[in-house]
């Protein structure tokens, strides 16, 4: 298990949403590279089994925005070609490129998001909100799967007992409509008995205590404080007008000031905290494992 799925679901949600939309909604290149290079170093620091076909689905991204850009945006004072009486600009290919580096940092972040929150966080996270929209969707996430699964045995009663034996359109469509007649029948007394079954057990009787297996400890604290101040760097730093970049008509050179640096380390320091925590605590791991020798057991002696 990763140790940073150990921190508190809404600690973890709101990590993900500082990260990703500071990195989306500031169109700098810095922060652009900053933002890619913390989530692939995060994507790998991060433990089990990971789907290696982004990696493709992203280069073949970055490429694609990068060439078909500067085909069907002809903004930029830089020409490099002119293709039927159309413009081809180095600045809309920095775009194009960026753009590219932009979505794919946000790919490998909601990967890494998926592997860390599960349904159930998820489910806790929504509880904040709404019990009951947490409710309603625990029951969608449970029933859709169980009604596919009966329909698919009410259509295998059917055909045993003869339906579809014509191989007709309207056979298809005189059976498709009574196995969805015997399943709506099926959802509709299901749904009487769990609703007699939670008022049985007392469910909107009055004001009731929600148990939590997430508890939100001083670490939990400390990891959003963290998270936070770097964001209010980067935010600061992006009021000020120091992130701001612009491609067109000629691509500017990023900012170097002070309040500039403090917006890239901010930022840098956000997306590289996932990292070291996890990096962190298996350094720790195995170093404590290394103390540990098979002469200082001791097994008694009968």
């Amino acid at each position: 298990m990763s140790s940073f799925q150990l921190f508190n679901p809404a600690a973890v949600f709101i990590f993900f949403a500082c990260v990703l939309v500071s990195g989306i909604f500031t169109m700098n290149p810095v922060i652009t590279v900053i933002s890619l290079a913390g989530a692939i170093l995060f994507f790998f620091v991060l433990p089990g089994q990971k789907n290696n076909r982004i990696h493709i689905c992203t280069v073949l991204m970055t490429l694609a925005c990068m060439v078909f850009n500067p085909v069907f945006g002809h903004n930029g004072a830089t020409v490099i070609a002119v293709i039927n009486n159309h413009n081809v600009t180095v600045e809309a290919g920095l775009y194009g490129i960026f753009l590219g580096l932009m979505l794919s940092a946000a790919v490998y972040w909601f990967a890494s998001f998926s592997q860390i929150m599960t349904s159930d966080k998820i489910i806790y996270i929504l509880g904040f909100l709404s019990q009951k929209a947490a409710l309603v969707l625990t029951m969608a996430l449970r029933f859709i799967p169980a009604y596919i699964r009966k329909a698919k045995q009410i259509n295998d009663s059917q055909k045993a007992l003869g339906l579809y034996k014509d191989e007709t359109i309207i056979s298809r469509l005189k059976g498709g409509a009574r196995v969805f007649s015997i399943l709506l029948t099926y959802m509709i007394e299901k749904t009487i008995i769990t609703s007699d079954s939670m008022s049985a057990r007392g469910y909107g009787g009055g004001r009731r205590r929600s148990f939590s297996l997430y508890p939100f400890g001083k670490r939990d604290v400390i990891f959003l404080t963290v998270s936070l101040v770097f964001t209010a760097c980067t935010v600061y730093a992006s009021s000020k007008g120091a992130l701001f970049y612009n491609f067109y008509p000629f691509a500017d050179t990023p900012a170097t000031d002070f309040t500039a640096l403090t917006g890239y380390t901010g930022y840098g320091l956000l997306c590289l905290s996932p990292s070291v925590i996890e990096g962190g605590n298996r350094i720790r791991w195995r170093y404590l494992r290394s103390k540990i020798s098979h002469s200082d057991i001791r097994f008694p002696v009968r």
